[in-house]
């Protein structure tokens, strides 16, 4: 065999083994990208269940929610509302009230406001047109009435969020407030919120402040994380220098927020 030959053989071994590699190659790369497809596509599956396993779960609650708005509503309000009717009307034929009977009357009136307010609460309309600093500002009033320590709240006139978002806002300040007051034990605490390219919200109490550790487990700190990722934000937790601790809240503010 000459060697012309020799290197034409050579030559088409060579040409082969490489046509060989790169189909290799070629089946190796169609079957990792077909598995990563299929993982893609369960992924994608598992999160449409969730979805929708979500969205059932939310029309059953609101089904639930509404028939006990109207019944708390119709039935039990209107039956409280008879009885300090009643109560009204026993006062009138007495000519020296006992402040037993006055405390009665007003502490019957405020359970008529908590009855109003939770039924307005559950039903889906109001959710639909849930206002964050109306109702943040009714949960200050609220916890201040108590007298066992002070809710200092500063905001602009409306947030640029939809109503979905400032339910879930809503219970992210709703949260760091009671784990304030379960914890650090505060006298005051001050929420300021501002708006700008983001939307901060600053939870500041002047109590004992906090173990960092405990910022990274929990229930509610994780419900807290898990929600501002909703929202697309971010969830700082700092210790102030003197005592007690902050929560930063940042939402980015999308041009079309204020649209519904």
């Amino acid at each position: 065999m000459d060697q012309q030959k020799v290197v034409k053989i050579v030559f088409e071994v060579s040409l082969i083994a490489a046509l060989l590699l790169v189909l290799f190659i070629v089946i190796i790369v169609y079957f990792r990208y077909k598995r990563n497809d299929d993982l893609r596509e369960k992924k994608s599956m598992k999160v449409e269940f969730e979805k929708q396993l979500l969205q059932s779960q939310i029309e059953v609650q609101e089904a639930t929610f509404s028939t006990l708005a109207q019944e708390l509503h119709d039935n039990v309000g209107q039956l409280l509302s008879s009885a300090k009717m009643l109560l009204g009307i026993t006062q009138r034929k007495i000519d020296v009230i006992p402040d037993t009977l006055i405390i009665a009357d007003e502490t019957l009136g405020k359970a008529i406001n908590e009855i109003r307010s939770l039924s307005k609460s559950l039903n889906k309309e109001w959710l639909e047109q849930f206002n964050f600093i109306e109702n943040l500002t009714y949960e200050v009033n609220r916890i201040n009435a108590a007298n066992n320590l002070q809710l200092h709240f500063s905001h602009p006139d409306i947030l640029l969020l939809k109503s979905g978002e400032q339910i879930i806002l809503f219970r992210i300040v709703q949260e760091a407030i009671q784990n304030a007051i379960k914890h650090a034990h505060p006298k005051n605490i001050y929420i300021n919120i501002t708006s700008d390219d983001l939307l901060t919200v600053s939870i500041i109490n002047d109590g004992v402040g906090f173990n960092h550790l405990s910022t990274t487990d929990g229930m509610g700190i994780l419900n807290m994380n898990h929600r501002t990722q909703l929202l697309g934000g971010s969830i700082e937790w700092k210790m102030l220098h003197k005592e007690g601790a902050m929560v930063v809240i940042k939402l980015p503010l999308k041009n079309d927020t204020h649209e519904s």
